[in-house]
């Protein structure tokens, strides 16, 4: 595991309509709300790369929420250690949750063998990862999924996914793309009112987009899986 989690990403979840990640900003957020039905109740939860915990309010505020980042985050109440692995026992927990970590962590398949070492049995992983979006550092920023390949590095760590979903589709994604590659190159007052704009068209190719498009290419992927009984 590389560099930090501990980067407040508090402001990309309140973004205003003009600023060029609108959309996903809040589209992301409902899709996790939507797979977080999919889990059991939990007594015990384990936010793995928390930052600042925006999703501590899907869960019982009597939940034993353990907050798990590297040095550097005074939210964490558990650190990371350099080789990407904590301090929880074996199958403590009900619930893992991570949420835009995979892509930024330097060795996945460790990351998600802790996800099934510390989950018990029956319990289950929420996971959201970059299926197709531009570099973004974090400060790493190592890979990126085909709906295939994330079902793969999921189930060799031992898991049955339960859900699969695709957030923001193929055509919302390209519209995506096109804006950023053309962003910068306008005079700087010209920026916001282009952004509003696109993201505007952006979440309206993605409504006329099908569920099931979505899930073979996405801007993100999320998926619940389970370990096994």
């Amino acid at each position: 595991m590389s560099g930090s989690f501990a980067a407040d990403r508090a402001d990309v979840r309140s973004l205003p309509r003009w600023h060029r990640l609108a959309y996903i900003a809040r589209a992301l957020p409902q899709g996790i709300e939507e797979l977080a039905r999919d889990l059991p109740p939990a007594e015990r939860v384990l936010d793995y790369g928390c930052a600042e915990m925006p999703y501590r309010g899907l869960f019982p505020a009597t939940a034993d929420y353990l907050a798990a980042d590297l040095p550097g985050n005074p939210r964490a109440t558990v650190q990371i250690a350099a080789d990407g692995t904590v301090p929880v026992p074996d199958g403590s927990c009900d619930v893992v949750v991570s949420t835009q970590v995979l892509e930024h962590v330097e060795h996945p398949g460790t990351y998600l063998s802790e996800c099934f070492r510390v989950l018990r049995p029956g319990g289950r992983l929420l996971l959201t990862t970059h299926g197709m979006m531009v570099w973004h550092p974090d400060p790493v920023d190592f890979w990126r999924w085909t709906c295939e390949g994330l079902r793969r590095v999921v189930g060799e760590a031992g898991f049955d996914v339960r859900r699969f979903e695709g957030i923001m589709g193929l055509g919302a994604t390209g519209l995506q793309f096109f804006q950023d590659a053309v962003l910068w190159k306008l005079p700087r007052p010209a920026q916001p009112p282009v952004a509003l704009v696109m993201q505007a068209l952006i979440g309206l190719v993605d409504r006329l987009q099908g569920d099931e498009s979505k899930r073979m290419n996405a801007l993100v992927f999320g998926l619940v899986a389970e370990r096994p009984a």
